[in-house]
């Protein structure tokens, strides 16, 4: 028997498509709106011929549901695997969250939706303490910059170091010559300099490769990084909250691996797409007043190279480069004898590399110096 609308119902149902238009197993984003013109994105789903709607924005993130991976009557977000079951828009697991659920209507061949929400979402579902933590610590600390222009300045100058080398110290440690020049920089910048110093050595941090967020969609690509989020044992939050908060220079020490900086100094930058990303999704600017340098050591030629590429990632992050912003030490294609490396580099007190660490830093320090004291960034941000 063909079913006809009621008037009760035509004044309130939105008319959606033919169902035709959406093939069993498939969905079709909508956007529909209410009696006071509020929109609202919504996912049809054709299950076995039967007509499923829900919000098509995921409450995690806002990740489009009508574009993820249905399985049953479960689908899968897209963009960071938050679940929810397309009957009544709850997440099929405990603590997870939910989004808006609505009743469709067939009339005939016409697929007509409800507008007022059968099920109301909900976020049940919060972040482990430290990704907390450091989203908090973040935004008070930009809330700060943006709100504050007369807040006092530290006088001391924060320098961290990042060690990139991969050297297995547990089964034959030996001098890094990338890690001993940091070494040297870190102990000039604090002996002379007056400067606060911490190392990092990523060798000895355990954090995960970057899983591509960003090539699914822009806004995917969320800060604190959502591997952050989702693996509590993931320590890029250390690195993350040194290089935001604590650092006003960041000298990064690499050594050359095949003519490029090291594997682990690829996995870290990788992974720090989602600072620089904010200023494309957000227009929010994460680093603010720093300057940065660069140490890059090799047995072989190619330092020009890999300078060029660090500056480049460096300066989109946010920071800006004093006079000589890298120093770059090799011995040339055919020294083969790498375990001569760190004596040939090391060896006098006066040697150059030695000066010129000292220049790379003292630069670095004072251009850091100079930006925080003139409010460099916040000048420029104002546009």
């Amino acid at each position: 028997m063909k079913r006809i609308m009621k008037d009760n119902e035509k004044n309130r149902t939105r008319y959606l498509c033919l169902t035709s238009e959406i093939l069993e197993g498939r969905s079709k984003s909508f956007s529909i709106y209410d009696d006071k013109g509020l929109r609202e994105d919504i996912a049809v789903f054709n299950i076995n011929g039967k007509y499923h709607a829900i919000s098509d924005t995921c409450a995690h993130k806002g990740g489009p549901l009508s574009q993820g991976i249905l399985k049953e009557d479960v689908v899968t977000c897209p963009w960071h695997g938050w679940k929810y079951n397309v009957h009544t828009g709850k997440s099929p697991h405990k603590g997870g969250d939910n989004v808006n659920g609505f009743v469709t209507k067939v009339i005939g061949n016409k697929l007509y939706i409800d507008p007022i929400p059968s099920t109301l979402g909900n976020k049940v579902y919060t972040p482990h303490k430290k990704y907390a933590a450091l989203q908090n610590s973040v935004k008070n600390h930009l809330t700060l910059l943006d709100k504050d222009s007369r807040m006092p300045l530290d006088s001391n100058v924060h320098v961290l170091g990042i060690s990139t080398t991969n050297s297995n110290d547990k089964v034959a440690p030996r001098k890094s010559t990338s890690e001993g020049a940091l070494n040297f920089a870190l102990d000039y910048a604090k002996k002379k300099l007056g400067t606060e110093c911490i190392m990092i050595k990523l060798r000895q941090l355990n954090f995960k490769h970057c899983e591509g967020y960003y090539s699914k969609n822009a806004k995917a690509c969320i800060f604190p990084c959502s591997i952050s989020e989702m693996d509590e044992e993931d320590q890029m939050l250390e690195i993350y909250e040194k290089v935001i908060l604590w650092s006003d220079v960041v000298i990064v020490s690499t050594p050359i691996r095949w003519g490029n900086a090291s594997s682990l100094y690829y996995q870290m930058v990788q992974r720090m797409n989602c600072v620089q990303n904010q200023s494309v999704t957000h227009n929010q600017y994460l680093i603010r007043d720093k300057a940065a340098a660069f140490i890059i050591t090799g047995g072989q030629d190619n330092v020009q190279h890999v300078a060029g590429e660090m500056l480049s990632f460096w300066s989109q992050l946010g920071f800006v480069f004093g006079k000589f912003p890298f120093v770059g030490w090799s011995r040339g294609w055919y020294a083969e004898d790498m375990e001569n490396n760190y004596d040939s580099m090391m060896s006098t007190k006066e040697s150059p590399m030695k000066r010129d660490i000292m220049r790379t830093v003292l630069g670095a320090v004072e251009m850091a110096k100079l930006v925080k004291k003139n409010k460099y960034d916040e000048h420029v941000l104002t546009i």
